[in-house]
């Protein structure tokens, strides 16, 4: 049954959880318990069941603990197969192990033609198929059980909805806005219940726009994109503090190196925007930009911002020569949190896809069709490199944490690592910028020739087609596209890529 805190007792009679097969529940005093066509936790074992050591059952397994279905008993004497079922229990000649707990054969008598899940508490009663054939778990989700005066609750179809799905689509929406709009439709909800259980809410007055969810989540889950969190039921929901998230962000340099710390990055399409806007329509690049650097960076804002304004990022700073002045308040009050802003045009469309940030709401709005700036503030973010005196790091350290324990403390707000490079020649396709826009004239000196990677009254490239259509979404899609492709094939051993939290 899909309500699985009834206090309802039952009779004997057929009962169809949504979606799933017909049932019919035996009460106790119809149970033959000499029977081989029964499969029974009855009350007679109650006591024995008491008797196991609280802690774990009596092969060692933890209560709480899973079972794997290669832990499940093996039926070597012949006779009826194991039965593993999802990964809440088994049974099989010798005894079975439900919920983490181990059952006595005596207690258990086996359906040697159609073998079924053995119910998971004590005091329970039997269930028995009321037509030919196994009872099976849902193809959407494991099995679900509970109690109810004695009887197990088997709900035979669960899922817990996930990002990009109809279900989930309907009770976002219902928990962000119908709750607010037609708070009648929602008698068993408020505005502080979860994605999980909006979804539950929805199956029990419309089954079919949304199944029940699995308490627990699905089995073998993807976890939730950065910022959500997951609920009881697996549904990720808006975090309510300051998230954990990993993900990618992108720097175009030229040949220096140096840290990160006190620089502005971005994700790919801001990245990519950066590039055409500013810097291929030129000649020579702009700051003889040659390369694509990759951090996989780790961040974690302050719960002071969070609490502030209930976001997580804080403001972009734009830093210029690794410094910002006019933020030391901001420094101060809330940490060295790092900023986010969005960046578009029409003339130049880098439009990230769904799949590159799933988490990110409504899928229209222009924060999730735009790419994303970042910044990093570091020691001493006010001075400019020959002021970053030690004494001015040591009040001022920046948001660089010394390891890859991001803690969210107002001094350790991120920490990144090097994930590849590519250079911009071998996206391009040519073979030396220097060479490809100057040539030598007839007394061998270097002049410039007509070749452009990108000229924005043209809307084209002369020499090259790489960054043709600036404004269109599709081509600058394909060029994304092309940077994820070649950071996979010189650098393998990376995520492709990593979803990207919404600049929010």
């Amino acid at each position: 049954s899909p309500n699985h805190g009834s206090r309802a007792r039952a009779g004997a009679g057929a009962l169809a959880s949504s979606g799933g097969p017909s049932l019919t529940v035996v009460p106790m005093e119809d149970i033959d318990l000499n029977s081989t066509r029964t499969s029974i936790v009855g009350e007679a074992c109650e006591e024995e069941l008491a008797l196991l050591p609280h802690g774990e059952d009596s092969h060692g397994w933890g209560r709480s603990r899973r079972i794997r279905p290669e832990e499940c008993f093996s039926d070597e004497e012949g006779g009826t197969d194991v039965e593993a079922h999802g990964h809440f229990g088994c049974l099989g000649k010798f005894g079975g192990v439900v919920g983490g707990r181990f059952i006595p054969h005596r207690c258990v008598q086996m359906l040697w033609a159609v073998p079924v899940l053995l119910g998971a508490l004590a005091g329970v009663t039997l269930w028995r198929k009321a037509s030919a054939g196994d009872v099976q778990a849902s193809d959407r989700g494991r099995d679900h059980m509970g109690s109810s005066h004695g009887m197990i609750t088997l709900n035979a179809e669960c899922h817990t909805t996930r990002l990009g799905e109809d279900c989930y689509e309907q009770a976002h929406w219902a928990k962000t806005q119908g709750i607010y709009s037609n708070p009648e439709w929602y008698d068993a909800v408020s505005n502080t219940s979860t994605l999980g259980e909006f979804q539950q809410a929805i199956h029990k007055a419309t089954p079919d726009k949304c199944p029940q969810p699995c308490v627990g989540g699905n089995e073998e889950a993807e976890p939730c994109p950065p910022p959500l969190e997951p609920d009881s039921f697996g549904a990720c929901n808006e975090p309510t503090a300051p998230a954990l998230m990993t993900f990618y962000m992108y720097r175009a340099q030229g040949k220096d190196d140096y840290p990160i710390e006190n620089l502005n990055l971005a994700d790919l399409a801001g990245v990519m925007w950066y590039l055409q806007h500013e810097v291929v329509g030129s000649r020579p690049r702009k700051f003889h930009i040659e390369r694509l650097i990759r951090h996989k960076v780790t961040m974690k804002n302050t719960q002071e911002y969070f609490d502030a304004f209930h976001k997580q990022f804080g403001p972009f700073v734009a830093f210029d020569s690794g410094y910002a002045r006019g933020q030391s308040e901001t420094w101060e009050k809330f940490g060295y949190v790092v900023g986010c802003q969005v960046v578009n045009s029409p003339h130049v469309r880098y439009v990230p896809s769904e799949s590159a940030e799933p988490a990110c709401f409504p899928k229209d709005s222009p924060v999730c069709r735009s790419g994303k700036w970042y910044s990093l503030p570091g020691p001493c973010p006010d001075e400019q490199v020959a002021g970053k005196t030690p004494a001015c790091v040591a009040q001022f350290p920046g948001g660089a944490c010394p390891s890859a324990v991001v803690t969210g403390d107002k001094d350790c707000t991120y920490w990144a690592e090097f994930a590849g490079q590519i250079s911009l020649d071998d996206l391009e396709g040519i073979d030396n910028y220097d060479s490809w826009w100057i040539t030598k004239d007839a007394r061998g000196g270097s002049v410039p020739n007509q070749n452009i990677e990108y000229s924005p009254s043209l809307d084209r490239g002369i020499g090259m087609t790489f960054w043709d259509k600036g404004a269109d979404e599709k081509a600058g899609r394909r060029r994304m596209d092309a940077v994820t492709k070649l950071f996979k094939a010189k650098f393998p051993q990376w995520p492709e890529t990593l979803p990207d939290p919404p600049c929010a």
